[in-house]
């Protein structure tokens, strides 16, 4: 359980980063697989272990809902109510990593050098992975630091990113034949 707390903790702590403290409930999407991997759990025993988290975090991030989306299949929104977001503003803080990083992918005309720059201000054990000339996974070794897989793809409106768990991305990355 502790997993997919802390990915929406980090999740609600990038979005304030990017658009400031919210003042109204936030969602986010998962897959069934980001789902039963963050639960560790299986995808028949998802329902029972999502209505446990959803007990459990009443008292830290409010009365969250989980439903799989009926327009698509394997696909959830998790909504975290105002005071969820406002009791991660109260009780945690953006690393000062994430705040650099959102800082720097925003700038115009920088490329995907510049990022995995910044990865090595904060250590030189990163893992680089160019999927090709545009698009670069990057992480750091160390979880301690960023335990997430930034996917930056640079086009001509700049860098763009998703930001995966490393058993997410591999999976996806599996599954694309890369």
């Amino acid at each position: 359980m502790e997993e997919l707390e802390r990915n929406l903790i980090d999740n609600i702590l990038e979005s304030e980063v990017k658009l400031g403290q919210a003042c109204s409930p936030i969602t986010f999407y998962y897959p069934e697989s980001s789902l039963t991997e963050l639960l560790d759990c299986s995808a028949g025993e998802l329902p029972l272990k999502i209505a446990e988290f959803l007990e459990n975090e009443k008292e830290r991030l409010g009365n969250i809902t989980i439903g799989e989306l009926g327009e698509e299949k394997g696909r959830y929104a998790v909504k975290i109510p105002a005071e969820g977001f406002d009791w991660v503003h109260g009780n945690y803080q953006p690393s000062d990593f994430m705040k650099e990083f959102v800082q720097e992918i925003r700038k115009p005309d920088n490329t995907l050098e510049d990022i995995a720059e910044l990865f090595r201000r904060y250590s030189q054990d990163i893992l680089i992975s160019k999927v090709n000339e545009d698009e670069w996974a990057i992480s750091f070794k160390d979880d301690n630091i960023d335990p997430y897989v930034y996917h930056i793809e640079q086009s001509v409106f700049g860098l763009e990113y998703h930001r995966f768990t490393r058993e997410s991305y591999r999976k996806m990355m599996s599954e694309a034949g890369e």
